[in-house]
């Protein structure tokens, strides 16, 4: 199972320097720049700043839900939870060159309308910590996914070990943002998913 980093959206000194010794950790598969409530200049400046050091280090970087920018920002692709038509339509635009993910998958019926969509992945849990609820519910949709479809699954939930080894992806945040030391933190969780 591989990791997928997601970046808090807290454009500090302390975020990025985490960010960036993780990704050159050599553990990391792909990072999503999670946007929150940040404005469009500040989300690209922000981006901008973490995408190449990432790319040096063999990680894909995502910008969360701004595909116009992917190419003038030269990230790998972009996370994109406006829905599956919005999701194709970007996904024509943007593949083979850039990767597409889709996210606010909370249904079987969203999973497959997205999943038809010619994605690179879906994406299972919510980025807003407030709404990241129910892990039970969301790491059996991931398993479900995984074990059923080719598309690739991502699993965000709090308790790892509810994913099963079928899933591609386990997307980690605050297991790692607010450990004492995040290196050793994301060091523990890849060795630990990946012992199953």
């Amino acid at each position: 199972m591989q990791i997928y980093l997601i970046v808090p959206p807290n454009t500090d000194k302390a975020t990025h320097e985490t960010s960036l010794e993780l990704v050159q950790s050599g553990l990391v598969a792909a990072m999503l720049i999670q946007r929150g409530t940040l404005a469009d200049d500040e989300y690209r400046k922000w981006a901008e700043s973490l995408i190449a050091p990432a790319q040096q280090h063999g990680v894909a970087a995502l910008l969360d839900n701004m595909p116009e920018a992917v190419q003038s920002l030269k990230a790998d692709g972009a996370h994109l939870t406006q829905g599956a038509k919005e999701t194709g339509a970007w996904s024509k635009k943007l593949k083979p060159d850039a990767i597409v993910g889709a996210g606010e998958i909370f249904s079987r019926h969203d999973a497959m309308t997205n999943g038809e969509q010619n994605v690179d992945y879906i994406f299972f849990g919510h980025l807003d910590p407030s709404k990241n609820i129910d892990d039970e519910e969301t790491a059996e949709m991931a398993n479900w996914w995984a074990e059923t479809f080719e598309v690739p699954t991502v699993g965000f939930v709090t308790s790892l070990e509810l994913l099963s080894k079928q899933v591609e992806f386990c997307a980690v945040r605050e297991q790692v943002y607010e450990a004492d030391n995040p290196l050793a933190a994301l060091k523990q969780i890849h060795n630990s998913v990946n012992s199953k």
